[in-house]
């Protein structure tokens, strides 16, 4: 149970009903530094008269943690994760990441005659997140003995691959904010049966079905003791090539076998001993964590969760108030490496009861919409719903490293039109991001202290 946290500052000033002095006013609050106290700012005027009284509360927001349940990372991100780290708060993390490889059945494949010049196998890598680029990265391919079925994989599934002997491998020295292509010679052994199937028209190659019989498809790991994870883009950039040539040729064609169009997903393994998450393990429970910090990890599906009530509390103490100004801030976080930034926007979805983002009656997930937008509409039966169509996030800045943005119509929502109070799940992603959930992109991650969640409140009421 965790203890309720009290509202730790209000002040109240005092004006006169006049227009221009009340804006006047909340033009000097509404331009106060956060870090400043707002107790230092007062009026004194005459009590006898009709007032309007501009309050300021801070109201400190407590969280837990959740490992999110059905975190499904099938196919629909074009990308897998690859590689891990190793952190004393989050403990060791790894991503595998599993597709099935295709080719062009109707492409015509390659003549008796053919003559091999070399294999390789290419990671095309979209994003890269990890420290000491001064020393080599190593990466493995491996062959799967599972089959990649049509079904729906999660971050926790993984398949059966060989483990002892990778088709590929290599060490890279890579560089951050660049693209990078790494590019392994393909194991002799199986390119050369590729290459014998694909010149005596063996029926492997007669369709996709055939092929994956052969071939049923690739795991690709990193190493977590080298604080390295790449973002693979599926596709032709990622697969198997062949070189090969004929006697008129001046230099080599190719045939590609790649990830192109192909079912893919990630497997991230945690071990979190020794750290304060090792009890964080039962995936859709919320978890106390012992100590000052609390953290959320891309790819694991590890958020924070905002406990709500006392907003509910604070509301439940006002009366005809009009909301000037409330912003929510997450911060400063602790400090991080150059090149493992975190997400830089943090959508606040709707909890159900079991630790899910809440999901509308039309599929549509349940978030804080943007201010100055609806935050509630009407169902065809006439019941107050939630809206759904414009998210908004928490931004980070990066000189303060304090994510914040204005929640004004969503405290609005809470208090005049009957929007019904959930806790928040906070979810890295980007609400302009057309549909890619970066959250499943990588292992970016940030920590922040327990005490550094806040509410923060203008609004102003009627005195008589």
């Amino acid at each position: 149970m965790r203890k309720k946290v009290s509202f730790l500052k209000a002040i109240t000033i005092f004006i006169q009903s006049s227009p221009v002095k009340l804006a006047a006013a909340l033009s000097i609050i509404l331009s106060i530094n956060s870090c400043s106290d707002p107790s230092e700012i007062g009026l004194v005027l005459d009590p006898s008269t009709e007032q309007i009284g501009v309050f300021y509360s801070e109201i400190p927001l407590s969280a837990s943690m959740v490992l999110l349940d059905s975190f499904n990372t099938t196919s629909s991100q074009g990308r897998i994760i690859v590689g891990g780290d190793k952190s004393d708060f989050f403990g060791v993390t790894e991503a595998i990441g599993f597709s099935r490889l295709s080719f062009n059945p109707g492409a015509s494949l390659l003549r008796e005659d053919a003559i091999f010049d070399s294999a390789k196998f290419s990671i095309n890598v979209s994003n890269l997140e990890g420290e000491n680029f001064d020393q080599p990265k190593n990466f493995q391919v491996h062959r799967l003995t599972q089959a990649l079925l049509d079904t729906t994989y999660y971050n926790f599934d993984k398949l059966d691959y060989d483990a002892e002997n990778p088709i590929a491998s290599g060490s890279f020295i890579l560089k951050p904010d660049t693209v990078n292509t790494l590019t392994m010679d393909l194991d002799s052994d199986l390119a050369a049966d590729l290459f014998g199937k694909l010149t005596t028209n063996d029926p492997v190659f007669s369709n996709i079905f055939t092929f994956r019989e052969y071939f049923k498809g690739i795991a690709i790991k990193g190493n977590p003791d080298e604080n390295i994870n790449i973002s693979a883009n599926i596709g032709g950039g990622t697969g198997m090539t062949i070189y090969y040539h004929y006697d008129e040729d001046t230099v080599s064609r190719t045939y590609p076998i790649n990830t192109i169009q192909s079912r893919h997903f990630t497997h991230v393994n945690n071990d979190p001993s020794g750290t304060p998450l090792e009890n964080v393990m039962e995936r859709g429970q919320s978890f106390d964590v012992p100590g000052d910090y609390l953290g959320s990890k891309s790819g694991l599906g590890l958020l924070l969760k905002l406990d709500t009530s006392p907003i509910q509390e604070f509301l439940d103490t006002l009366a005809n108030v009009s909301f000037n100004q409330v912003q929510l801030e997450i911060g400063p976080i602790a400090d991080y490496p150059e090149h493992r930034t975190p997400h830089n926007r943090l959508l606040m979805y709707f909890s159900t009861d079991n630790n899910r983002i809440m999901v509308r009656s039309d599929g549509a997930l349940v978030a804080v919409q943007q201010e100055n937008a609806n935050q509630t509409n009407q169902d065809s039966q006439g019941n107050v719903v939630p809206a759904v169509s414009n998210q908004t996030s928490l931004i980070l800045d990066t000189e303060s490293r304090v994510f914040r943005n204005q929640v004004t119509s969503y405290i609005n929502a809470l208090y005049r039109s009957g929007l019904e109070r959930r806790d928040l799940l906070v979810y890295p992603r980007d609400p302009n991001s057309q549909g890619a959930d970066h959250f499943k992109r990588s292992l970016r991650e940030y920590q922040v202290r327990k005490d550094h969640i806040m509410l923060k409140v203008y609004y102003t009421k009627v005195k008589r």
